[in-house]
Parts: C-alpha cells; structure tokens; sequence
C-alpha cells in the first residue's frame, strides 16, 4: 500500500496527466486529441532541445568596424543531429566585453546562412549576439559547401522529403532542419557573452515557420520572436493543403502532430509578432489566424494589404524595433488594434469600431480593409475605407450596404509615427 504523501503525490500526477490532454479554448476545455497521442518520448525533437552542439571547425575570424561598433565576425561549422549532419554557421558580436542579447536569425526556403551576414553583422554593431546557420532540408544545397549530410541527396525545391514520415518521424528532412535550428540556439545561448534571458528568433518564409515551431519547442527560453509570413496549421490553409490532405490518415496525423508548428503554438512563451501577407502564396490568412489564435500570451501582428510573400519597406525597420524593445527595453512596444464592435445598421450598412492599445503619439492613419469573397487569397483587391476617430484611440468606419451585400473579409490597419504597421484579426 502507498503511504498517505505517497499516495497524494499520485493522485496529483494522474490529475495533471489527464488535464494535460485539455486544451482551452474560450472559457469551455475541449479534448485535444493531438496532446492524447503525442507523448515526449515520441518527439523527434525532445532529445535536442538543451543539446548544445560541438563545434568541428572555424572556418574564419575577422574583425571590423570601430568604437562602439566594433565586432567580430566568425564562420563555424557544428556537429549536428547525432554527428549525421555537418551545419555551416555564422557568429557576430561586439568586440567589447560584456553581456548581450541575442538573436537566431533563419533564412528562408533555398537561402542560406551566408545570405543573412549582413543582417547579423549589423545587429552585432548594434550589440547584440547574431547567429545564422543553414537549415538542412530546406536550404540551397547547391550553395551550402559546408554544410553536408544525407538530406542533400534531395532538390532543395523538393517539398515531398519535408513529409516524409510514412516509414518513420526521422525521415522527414524537417527533423534535420529543426533539428540544426534547435543546437543553434543552444550553441548561441552558452556563449559567455550572451544574456540568456533575452534572446530571440527571427526567421523569412520556412524559417518564420521554423521561427514559431522554435519558438514552441524551446518555450520560455524564447523571450521574443519576429515571423516573415511564416505560421502552423498548414492544413488550413496553405500552400501545403492539398499535399497534406492527400497523405495516408496516419501519416497525415503523424505529420500534423510533430511538424506543424502551429500544434507547437501553444506553448509559446515568447512576445510573438508575425508580418503577415493578405496575399500570399504559402501561408494564407487561415493558417495565420490559427496560430495567432493558438498562441496563449503576448503576440501582435500585421497583415500587409496585396502583398504576397515580399518584403515591403517597412519590413526590416520595424523587425528592428520589435527587438531591439522586446530584448533590449528600447523604444516603445507596437500598438495593438481591435474590433472592438460590428454592428448591422437599418440600412444594410456596417458599423465597425476600432479600439488601439500601446499608442505612443498619434496614429498616422487607421483603416478599414476589405476584400471581396470571390476568389482565392492570392487573387483578392483589398480596398481601404479611411475610420474616423470618435475619442482618444476609438475609431470608426461604416462599411456601405452595396459591399456588406457582396460578403467580404476586412480587418482593421494601423500606421504608426515610426511607420510600423499593426492589424486587427481578421473578420
């Protein structure tokens, strides 16, 4: 028989285990089928999320800049996964001592680590610690000399090894990919020059996915990150659905369960921001406002109106901002806007009221916009109509009956001082 603490620290247990397979959503708990079948011994990540790789060789050390600017700029190559892999990095940071945030910086799909040395040298001399390396699976493996492994026996433009689980997690070049971006951050968090409690991850396309399934695998060791385009729940609307839905019921499962980021959402820890597209190819607004919606804490984000998956000029700016006031306290956070009302009016029209929250100065503009329910994502005209403001940080916009009666999509869109977008979700 269990002694009475014993017995009381079982009980405990067994609760928490089965309150585990619960997720919130609103104020009702739903099962959640995905928590009831994944188990961490199962997770092709669990083994690697505190390994901190070993580094096989450095390929160069150079200094530059002056003063306050001064940095240093090495290129390694690390172990990864098990010694399988070999994954070409780059390092840059002040040449002054002392201790710094950081940030991993991830490349999109077909680049490479070598395409992100200017970024992380600039934010070197702005002190911080930067890091980017290949991400095997999803890099160009044409121009990746350094970094080798199994997964370069595949076209990088290749989505099908990405899926691969049907014989076994660890075929999907994912797990290589995730796998390098996880020992990265290690790598960049055990430097003695790195303030471990702020540091951040930043990534473009596959690597603003790689960004938030980081980011949930790695939990509250994230202090913040900064997603281009890149989100989870690719079944519900990306470029990706119609490969997904066509996959074995058990291999789509297994895929969905451990690859998607968008099931990794929920244990995100870090102030997450997502510069989203209205447009764009392969992350469309559904799977976007899914993650939004899975993420429990802080997380803001943009929709960039007819912009599909390219950068707009205030992009790097305002990835700028976000960190430098995330990690550093510099600055000022980005405004947060909300519906806060949508109200039918007698004559078919449509009264939507705006709230904004975090405002430091006056707003530039705050629109409305809308698009019709006509055609796919990559297709819609987003048009805007100019709110009026009613007080301090309420505004208002009355959508004509004549666009109410052709049914439309529309979220809220805000322009700072400092030129930095923000948006409502999307209704």
């Amino acid at each position: 028989m269990l002694n009475k603490p014993l017995k009381r620290i079982c009980i405990c247990i067994i609760v928490l285990c089965t309150l585990g397979a619960f997720v919130s959503k609103g104020s009702v708990l739903v099962q959640d089928t995905d928590s009831l079948s994944a188990t961490k011994s199962n997770d092709p990540f669990a083994p690697y999320v505190k390994s901190i790789p070993r580094v096989l060789e450095t390929l160069s050390s150079a200094n530059s800049g002056s003063g306050n600017k001064a940095i240093t700029t090495k290129e390694i190559v690390f172990a990864s996964k098990n010694n399988i892999n070999k994954v070409y990095a780059i390092m840059a940071y002040p040449r002054k001592a002392g201790k710094y945030p950081a940030i991993l910086f991830l490349h999109g799909g077909s680049g490479n680590a070598a395409g992100l040395r200017e970024l992380i040298e600039k934010f070197a001399a702005k002190g911080y610690v930067a890091l980017a390396c290949d991400m095997p699976g999803y890099c160009d493996i044409d121009n990746t000399p350094h970094s080798t492994g199994p997964w370069k026996a595949h076209p990088a433009p290749d989505e099908q090894p990405r899926f691969n689980v049907a014989a076994g997690l660890q075929n999907s070049s994912l797990v290589d990919a995730e796998v390098a971006g996880l020992q990265a951050f290690n790598l960049l968090a055990s430097q003695n020059n790195v303030d471990t409690k702020n540091i951040g991850i930043t990534g473009f396309s596959w690597g603003g996915y790689s960004t938030t399934m980081l980011s949930g695998l790695l939990g509250n060791r994230v202090k913040a990150a900064y997603s281009y385009w890149g989100c989870g729940f690719y079944d519900k609307g990306s470029f990706w659905k119609e490969l997904i839905s066509k996959l074995p019921e058990d291999v789509k499962e297994k895929w969905l369960i451990w690859f998607d980021a968008g099931r990794r959402a929920p244990n995100i820890k870090a102030r997450y921001f997502i510069e989203a597209a209205s447009n764009d190819t392969y992350f469309w607004p559904d799977a976007v406002s899914a993650t939004l919606n899975a993420i429990p804490g802080a997380k803001n984000h943009s929709w960039g109106p007819n912009v599909n998956h390219s950068l707009v000029p205030t992009s790097a700016p305002m990835q700028e901002l976000y960190l430098d006031y995330q990690l550093k306290g510099e600055g000022n956070p980005f405004a947060e806007v909300k519906i806060a009302k949508v109200q039918d009016q007698a004559d078919g029209s449509r009264k939507v009221t705006i709230n904004l929250k975090s405002i430091k100065g006056a707003p530039v503009s705050v629109k409305l916009y809308y698009s019709i329910k006509d055609a796919t994502w990559q297709k819609r005209e987003w048009m805007p109509i100019n709110a009026e403001r009613q007080k301090e940080n309420t505004y208002e916009v009355v959508i004509p009956s004549a666009i109410v009666a052709r049914q439309i999509n529309f979220f809220a869109h805000l322009t700072d001082s400092r030129n930095v977008l923000t948006s409502s979700d999307l209704y």
